[in-house]
């Protein structure tokens, strides 16, 4: 389906289904958290409903796979002036606001058909985003692949093991064979030499199988424990920080530790909002509300990269471009409006609270690493409020 062919048909089921007593607005938006189709007669921002989307059924998800309630189906907000269905389709999420006179069941029946005929519009929609590499070790990758596919994953991963278990039976010393690595190891998609060649099949003794079967039930223990408990794992990692107590005297080392420094927090900030809220829509959030009119220079042609971060690489190149003596001032009174703005509109969709959990493992590090300089170069009392707590 054409991409103005779905518009219009999202623009149809949300209008249908404003017809209902008591809705009020419906919202249709992407992973990204990009809204694709949207009816709200109130004059809210909607722009936050994407990546609040996100968060609400993604924590929602966890809470009910840890207290082993099953598959969550929609997840309903109440509040004083009305309420919020969450409804999670897979490759888009749907939101109803509702007023609070509303039949909610005869709603959330309205909604449930809506959704059925969104699931099916929607089932082929590809959300672009660009490519950036992330450095990742063989064992993130592997952790990775065991939670999005856990089946392929476990077939894949104990043919391997009974191909090089053939194998290893027509040499006449065979090495001793730990199950172990299966756990620790990138597991390779390559097959030995010595089947290359041969279309014969070898018999598994009885205590090779064993070690097989042990293997696939330890992958699949492993596999039980990703579905049961809530783990969040950062998409990107937080590198080590060198211990910096004295002020360098020349004013282009001293811009440069300041620009190191703020490249941490910014960091952090990025790993605390992807734990919460996903890396697509955290990348989305950050991006929209970068100032970019307000620090023009610091952030001319600068982008989120799609782990989330802010391209320092480019910033650098910017500062290239600025007279020594400016850079100080200027990184100091850009950078912390630009963490101000940031910070703001996190708090707004995550809360404060819940995004000072997320990045207090980072800014523990940033303050051992950097916390007397920052002190003494402004850095800490120029920052967020809501920030500057983390680095007491």
């Amino acid at each position: 389906m054409a991409d103005n062919n779905l518009k219009v048909e999202l623009e149809r089921i949300v209008n249908d289904l404003g017809k209902v007593d008591g809705v009020e607005g419906g919202l249709i938006v992407d992973c990204n958290g990009d809204i694709l189709s949207q009816r709200i007669l109130q004059d809210i921002d909607i722009s936050l409903f994407g990546p609040m989307a996100n968060v609400i059924t993604s924590s929602s998800k966890r809470l009910i796979n840890s207290s082993n309630q099953g598959k969550i189906q929609r997840v309903l907000v109440e509040s004083k002036n009305g309420k919020a269905l969450f409804l999670d389709l897979g490759e888009v999420h749907f939101i109803v606001l509702m007023k609070n006179h509303a039949n909610v069941g005869l709603i959330m029946v309205s909604s449930k058909r809506a959704a059925e005929k969104i699931i099916e519009l929607t089932k082929d929609l590809k959300v672009v985003i660009e490519a950036d590499e992330i450095p990742v070790t063989p064992q993130k990758i592997v952790s990775k692949v065991v939670k999005e596919e856990p089946l392929e994953l476990v077939e894949e991963m104990v043919e391997h093991e009974k191909i090089k278990l053939e194998a290893e039976i027509t040499k006449v010393s065979k090495p001793e064979f730990n199950p172990e690595l299966i756990s620790e190891e990138q597991p390779s998609i390559s097959e030995p030499e010595e089947l290359e060649a041969k279309e014969e099949l070898f018999e598994i003794t009885e205590q090779e199988s064993v070690q097989v079967s042990e293997i696939k039930e330890k992958i699949e223990d492993s596999i039980k424990a990703e579905k049961t408990i809530p783990v969040i794992k950062p998409p990107i990692a937080f590198p080590e920080i060198k211990k910096v107590i004295e002020i360098p005297e020349s004013v282009e080392e001293r811009s440069d530790l300041i620009l190191d420094i703020y490249e941490s927090i910014f960091r952090a900030m990025s790993i605390g909002a992807s734990k919460i809220m996903g890396v697509a829509p955290a990348r989305g959030l950050t991006q929209k509300f970068l100032p970019l009119e307000e620090c023009k220079m610091l952030l001319d042609g600068v982008k989120v990269k799609s782990n989330s971060t802010i391209d320092f690489n480019k910033i650098r190149e910017n500062v290239a471009e600025i007279p020594v003596e400016e850079r100080e001032s200027m990184f100091t009174n850009d950078f912390t409006k630009i963490i101000n703005v940031i910070t703001e509109n996190y708090g707004k969709v995550m809360g404060y609270g819940a995004f000072r959990g997320m990045v207090r493992p980072e800014f523990r590090i940033i303050t051992d690493s950097y916390g007397p300089v920052m002190h003494k170069l402004g850095i800490t009392e120029k920052i967020h409020p809501e920030m500057a707590a983390l680095f007491e």
